[in-house]
């Protein structure tokens, strides 16, 4: 029994650090759209760039808007959004570009 609760205790523990932060808070479980940036454009194309953290540890992975842009074939902009996605031990941050 004091080694599932030491294994509970730590798992939660890991899972808080494995969780992004955002304006509306740390949860354990999140699931977010956050918009960042609106031009006047009109945009047909998407573009993602995502990172994901596993358990607290490792971060890997390229979430900048140069990275979706390049990902949608957009050369003109016109709305960023992050999308933040936390699950205990897993989080993925992705930045979605439309645009031209």
């Amino acid at each position: 029994m004091k080694r599932t609760m030491l294994a509970v205790a730590g798992a939660l523990l890991l899972g808080a650090c494995a969780t992004p932060s955002t304006e509306v808070g740390i949860a354990l479980f999140n699931d977010t759209v956050q918009p960042l940036m609106v031009t006047g454009n009109t945009g047909t194309k998407v573009g993602r760039a995502c990172a994901k953290n596993y358990l607290g540890l490792v971060i890997t992975g390229d979430m900048s808007v140069e990275a979706a842009k390049k990902d949608g074939k957009i050369t003109q902009v016109a709305s960023v959004n992050k999308e933040v996605k936390g699950y205990a031990l897993y989080a993925e941050v992705c930045t979605v570009v439309t645009g031209r």
